[in-house]
């Protein structure tokens, strides 16, 4: 299959953004990765999202963290999935992201504390319900699993628990076994006695076998 790169899809995939970029300028990333694509959608040819096989992904992007106080910080995912039916798919998803945070004794958000550094791991497995038009395919979904926060430093400490996610976003094949992927995934993240919203804003590239 032979596709083509218009001038304004390369001028969107150069403003790839740094690790921590905003919100907007990773979205303009993501549309112009689709756009890079887009003429093989115009092909309407369907054998990649009817395929009833594994794909593999591997994503980057932003990861806003309400212990941080909403900043947006570098995270990696790596997600696999498998139609069920024609409407759902099953995922299989681990994430790692390294915040700054402030945190006082209680577990708050403080701003006057110094800030440390973290690590933060989940491992999810969820069902994803899907549309499929051409190559094309939105989706929503909910995904639990687990989450786990340590952190660096003197007194450190750290935190073994749940987070509940609900994903949002796209997928679009190139090719019969090459696509890219946008989503938008809001968390449920469960802190001792405390459950915190956080966000996810990420696109990235699947292999589909």
């Amino acid at each position: 299959m032979n596709f083509c790169i218009s001038e304004r899809s390369l001028a969107l995939l150069a403003r790839l953004p740094k690790w921590g970029g905003t919100w907007p300028a990773l979205f303009s990333c993501t549309v112009g990765l689709l756009m890079a694509v887009s003429p093989a959608v115009s092909q309407n040819q369907t054998s990649g999202p009817t395929r009833e096989s594994w794909s593999i992904g591997l994503a980057a992007g932003v990861f806003n963290y309400e212990q941080s106080g909403d900043q947006n910080f570098s995270i990696i995912a790596l997600r696999a999935d498998q139609p069920l039916s024609r409407w759902v798919r099953l995922e299989a998803s681990t994430t790692y992201t390294r915040p700054e945070i402030q945190t006082n004794t209680a577990g708050m958000f403080d701003p006057d504390l110094p800030t440390e550094r973290t690590n933060i791991f989940t491992v999810t497995l969820g069902l994803q319900f899907r549309y499929t038009v051409g190559r094309v395919e939105p989706y929503g979904g909910l995904s639990a699993g687990f989450f786990g926060r340590y952190d660096e430093g003197p007194g450190a400490s750290s935190v073994t628990s749940s987070t509940l996610q609900f994903p949002l976003g796209i997928r679009l094949w190139a090719t019969d076994n090459i696509g890219v992927r946008g989503e938008y995934r809001f968390n449920l993240d469960s802190h001792q006695f405390v459950t915190y919203n956080d966000t996810e804003l990420t696109a990235g590239v699947f292999w589909t076998f």
